[in-house]
């Protein structure tokens, strides 16, 4: 988390991954790397485990890109700039801003195409850094996979109904991007912003906004 938020929000010097994978892997290569590889995959090659480690840091790394695109987007659109720092992150706030003096946590929400439960609870740890925490949702889609399955017979319509709303949601707020990268439209966080306060102004009425509250924005 460390090294992402060095390269990718504390300043602009971006590094594609294999750039990032580098430093991290040379950085801890010695004495962690080794300590972890004689506890847990004793008897495996130094290689095995660096592309093991590549590949889950690499989840890692689309996941935080997306959050900050959030976040630098938010800070181009309004007057309340977002805070964003790892030790905030390793409770589960993504991001914090301050509207009206009420301190808003923020966390993104990935989707896929079945409806998932809000099932990230509003801790003591994270209440003592905001007032309210909100999820806002992130869909990534295969358009032309999602497309089909509408139009499948084999697919129920109750589950037809909930793939298009899931559809016109994503077409409504989100841009695909050439590599696949999936991106917030300007649009999409003005009118979350709209939501929070009605949500939180004059006052809070609830301690957690979860991410079903912003599907029809």
């Amino acid at each position: 988390l460390d090294l992402y938020y060095t390269y990718y929000w504390e300043n602009t010097h971006f590094k594609d991954y294999e750039e990032i994978f580098k430093i991290y892997w040379e950085e801890k290569l010695n004495p962690h790397i080794y300590e972890f590889i004689k506890r847990y995959f004793y008897g495996c090659s130094l290689q095995f485990v660096e592309e093991g480690f590549k590949a889950r840091l690499y989840r890692i790394w689309m996941s935080i890109l997306t959050q900050f695109h959030f976040q630098y987007l938010w800070n181009a659109l309004f007057k309340e700039k977002v805070e964003s720092t790892p030790e905030l992150d390793r409770i589960g706030i993504d991001a914090r801003v301050k509207i009206e003096n009420i301190l808003v946590a923020i966390q993104i929400k990935k989707l896929s195409y079945r409806r998932e439960a809000s099932d990230r609870r509003f801790t003591t740890r994270q209440q003592k850094k905001a007032d309210i925490m909100i999820e806002v949702p992130y869909v990534v889609i295969d358009k032309n996979q999602l497309k089909q399955k509408i139009k499948s017979p084999r697919v129920k319509e109750k589950t037809k109904t909930e793939y298009k709303r899931i559809l016109s949601f994503y077409e409504r707020n989100f841009i695909t991007l050439n590599n696949g990268f999936v991106i917030f439209k300007r649009d999409y966080l003005i009118n979350i912003r709209k939501e929070v306060e009605k949500k939180i102004l004059p006052k809070p009425r609830d301690m957690k906004i979860p991410y079903t509250e912003f599907l029809n924005v």
